[in-house]
């Protein structure tokens, strides 16, 4: 073993979320390359002090979701969760930090300058948006501030999900990882549930600021044939129309409209590869443009047609043709227009899969990546 490295992050593993399948895909590109991974991570639902092994890998630590303005204050400031879990590594070669926040990074900084041992950062999102307390919502304005423009400078070993970033950074020793897939796990592999007769469009996610989903279902509500339907996975009905309350009796009129709540990652692959065509909206923010959605990469992967907007680089993998539609916007006009011409083309074979996304075509990058730690960029060690 060349050594381990410290994932470090508010994911929630196994897999509960879009970050957990990120670190969890990175880490098989370090494991193929001769490292052991070692993960700290979050648990939303139970309060405990400290950090703890999780139940189902001995690799894995777990430490509690801060609650409350206070909590959230020392997980940011305060790093001896990661340190403590660091002294049990004896051969600790890197740690990653995930998404966190600025100041946090620059703790980790100083507390692992002393051990000579550098931090890294994986940026998937310029995001400034939060949820709680006006004081916590202002400090998240400020810190995607500090990420966007400051990390560069601070940071010599960068992560990045997209060519946004890969640009703002430039200067940094550079890795560009999109979300990453294992087209060897079973996941890609499950038997699609069969629907004879009915074209199927499939939405798999949540309601936030970053999606258009209101203009998916407006645009689908407006197909007049009885043998499409619309599958909404991951939101019940009630969800919906708290979310977008002026869809509320088009939804309810609408039987082909199906929602099926929250499902397992297992289960919302398997209804995207049942799909015949998946369809995600979003408007072109510099949050969308700086980001890369991980549903794309997933349905990408299960070689379903895709209709979308140009955000990230999704440009990069379908254009106009059996792979899917990019659309000029987000409007219900333009959604309708794709989704009248994709129902035309039935899918046939729902076995293939597609590689593009699988982590095993990043490993040859990332070695680079690793070797180019060692070169020296004094700014990014003060």
């Amino acid at each position: 073993m060349k050594g381990t490295i410290l994932y470090v992050g508010n994911f929630e593993l196994p897999d509960k979320n879009a970050a957990a399948h990120r670190v969890v895909n990175n880490g098989k590109i370090f494991r193929a390359l001769g490292y052991r991974v070692v993960y700290l991570g979050t648990v939303r639902d139970e309060r405990f002090d400290g950090v703890r092994v999780s139940s189902y890998d001995g690799d894995v630590f777990e430490e509690a979701y801060p609650e409350g303005f206070r909590a959230w204050l020392k997980h940011v400031f305060d790093v001896s969760n990661v340190t403590s879990v660091a002294d049990r590594i004896g051969d600790l070669q890197t740690v990653i930090a995930y998404n966190t926040p600025y100041r946090t990074f620059t703790a980790l900084k100083r507390a692992f300058r002393r051990k000579n041992i550098p931090v890294a950062y994986d940026c998937t999102e310029w995001n400034d948006y939060a949820e709680g307390s006006l004081p916590k919502r202002l400090y998240k304005k400020l810190d995607e501030y500090m990420i966007r423009n400051r990390l560069g400078k601070k940071c010599r070993d960068i992560i990045v999900i997209s060519r946004m970033m890969e640009r703002k950074y430039r200067g940094c020793n550079l890795l560009r990882l999109p979300p990453l897939v294992d087209t060897s796990d079973a996941i890609w592999r499950q038997t699609p549930e069969a629907h004879p007769g009915t074209f199927e469009f499939c939405f798999s996610g949540t309601t936030s600021n970053k999606e258009r989903l209101d203009s998916v279902v407006a645009a689908f509500s407006g197909i007049s044939d009885p043998n499409v339907r619309l599958k909404i996975v991951g939101l019940t009905r009630d969800e919906y129309e708290s979310a977008y309350p002026g869809q509320k009796e088009l939804v309810e009129r609408d039987k082909r409209i199906l929602f099926m709540g929250y499902v397992s990652h297992e289960e919302s692959v398997r209804q995207i590869l049942s799909s015949d065509c998946y369809v995600f909206i979003r408007e072109k923010t510099r949050r969308n443009e700086a980001g890369f959605p991980t549903k794309f990469a997933e349905a990408y992967t299960c070689a379903v047609p895709i209709i979308t907007t140009d955000v990230s680089d999704v440009g990069e993998y379908i254009g106009f043709g059996e792979k899917g539609q990019i659309i000029a916007s987000a409007s219900c006009e333009n959604v309708a227009a794709a989704m009248n011409r994709v129902k035309e083309c039935q899918r046939t074979d729902k076995s293939k899969i597609a590689d593009a996304f699988d982590f095993k075509k990043y490993i040859d990058e990332t070695e680079k990546w690793l070797t180019g730690r060692n070169r020296k960029n004094s700014r990014a060690d003060l």
